[in-house]
């Protein structure tokens, strides 16, 4: 649910189904206020999509699924003039928690397939700089197949990927 604040309170603006959402995270496409959720699972199916929402003036419509299993976050970041959106995946249906998450990058039309980054059971992802012009993605895994003591990673941009 979407609240809106009314000058005294947040009221009900907006519902989006969602199936066991666990993130929302805000972010702007040329100037157009965009939501993106992570869908967690539906009953017992963690192969479940997860989307975009964005402002069409009236409300927040539909404008992009993407196949997610399991997702826990979405982050969004601008690089190099860029907008990208990580994804943290983090289990498939068979229950392996051993996959790839994902990061897109912003076409101009949609969000595609920038880089996969083997994770294991990914909760969060976040996006920092640091000194000026020193940008980092890290990521925080949960569990690998059953063991609750993976190491999560930090990648630095190196002008093409991470």
């Amino acid at each position: 649910v979407i609240y809106r604040w009314n000058g005294t309170a947040f009221a009900v603006f907006q519902a989006i189904s969602t199936h066991g959402a666990t993130d929302w995270e805000h972010f702007k496409l040329n100037d157009t206020s965009c939501l993106a959720v992570a869908n967690y699972r539906s009953d017992s199916n963690w192969d479940i999509d997860s989307a975009i929402y964005c402002w069409n003036g009236v409300v927040f419509a539909e404008f992009q699924k993407f196949a997610t299993h399991s997702a826990h976050d979405w982050e969004h970041f601008s690089l190099g003039g860029g907008s990208f959106l990580a994804l943290a995946n983090s289990r498939s249906n068979s229950m392996d928690s051993v996959i790839d998450s994902i990061i897109y990058r912003w076409n101009s039309t949609a969000f595609i397939l920038f880089e996969s980054i083997p994770t294991h059971g990914a909760k969060d992802w976040e996006y920092f700089e640091v000194d000026s012009g020193h940008s980092f993605l890290a990521f925080a895994n949960q569990n690998s197949n059953g063991t609750l003591k993976p190491d999560s990673a930090m990648f630095q941009w190196n002008g093409c990927r991470f």
